[in-house]
């Protein structure tokens, strides 16, 4: 299903109104002020850092709206209990986690009051084609779609996965602990958080030294 387009002269466009998400701190300078409707990517290596990367984005969306994180790779399972407990998710923050086959989700999303941000855990597991990406993010045009991915290289892995990405307002890689921001909304179009600032210091440094001995 396509969406509906409309003529917009040159006054229509700038005067229009988008209420972005007010992000403040370090998630303002790595993504701005994101709007709903969109769909995002988060994809890395195992041992990246994702998983936490995705608790603590969970965390800080829950101060804005009700979220639900569909977990149809890892649930349930000690590594997303673990995850938990260090970025500090505790009971009574806006927070819903499942596990269920994309089509009892979307019927659960149908439903009256459901969180309008969501996080799908993995794309793979979806068992989508493109056009049942469309058809889920036509169904769903006022909430944000966080897809999560697994990465080949510096690149997300499979088909659907890299057509998600050129579709994402916001695209999100994690390597080394570090979340590599590239996003629609922030003045600069890139940026980057620190998953775990100790161990991504470690790493970085580390490729640096060896650039440095390749060079020499």
């Amino acid at each position: 299903m396509d969406r509906i387009q409309r003529a917009c002269s040159v006054d229509n466009v700038l005067n229009a109104k988008f209420k972005g998400i007010q992000f403040d701190g370090q998630w303002y300078e790595a993504i701005g002020h994101p709007e709903y409707g969109k769909s995002w990517i988060v994809y890395g290596h195992s041992g990246s850092g994702k998983t936490t990367f995705l608790m603590q984005l969970m965390k800080y969306l829950s101060q804005f709206d009700k979220v639900i994180y569909n977990s149809l790779e890892e649930w349930p399972s000690k590594g997303i209990q673990d995850a938990y407990r260090r970025v500090g998710l505790t009971n009574g923050m806006p927070v819903l986690m499942v596990g269920e086959s994309m089509d009892d989700f979307t019927k659960r999303m149908k439903r009256k009051r459901s969180p309008r941000i969501m996080i799908v855990d993995s794309i793979k597991y979806t068992k989508f084609r493109w056009e049942d990406y469309q058809d889920f993010c036509n169904e769903f045009p006022n909430h944000i779609k966080i897809w999560v991915g697994h990465a080949m290289g510096k690149e997300p892995k499979g088909a659907l996965a890299d057509d998600i990405r050129y579709d994402s307002s916001v695209k999100i890689y994690t390597e080394g602990y570090r979340a590599h921001i590239t996003s629609r909304y922030s003045e600069t179009g890139k940026g980057t958080i620190d998953i775990w600032p100790e161990q991504a210091k470690i790493y970085y440094a580390e490729i640096n030294d060896d650039n440095q001995q390749s060079n020499k």
